[in-house]
């Protein structure tokens, strides 16, 4: 079962690095422009960017134990919630970069 689940992961992993870069070198990705891939480009940098900065401050909070009486959130729900901030960044990256780009 956990092998089913890793290669499920692993296609699905690969249909979004083709989507998301625009590229021809995955099986499934289409193929974009040269402005569009620049665009999907920026959008992931920006998007990473968020997320490593949503992480240093989760650290600078626990060591310098500032939580301020907010609710811990547990492995599970931290973990979703960093994917989540990967997904409204690039979507929200990638509209400014779109319109930034548009002629």
């Amino acid at each position: 079962m956990e092998l089913l689940i890793q290669g499920i992961v692993v296609v699905i992993w690969i249909f979004l690095a083709g989507f998301l870069t625009g590229k021809r070198d995955y099986p499934f990705g289409k193929s974009d422009d040269e402005r569009k891939r620049e665009i999907k480009k920026r959008s992931i940098t920006q998007s990473w960017l968020t997320v490593l900065l949503f992480l240093v401050i989760n650290v600078l909070y626990g060591f310098f134990n500032i939580r301020g009486g907010a609710t811990e959130l547990s492995n599970t729900s931290l973990e979703l919630f960093y994917i989540g901030i990967a997904v409204l960044s690039y979507m929200m990256f990638y509209g400014i970069n779109s319109k930034k780009m548009s002629a």
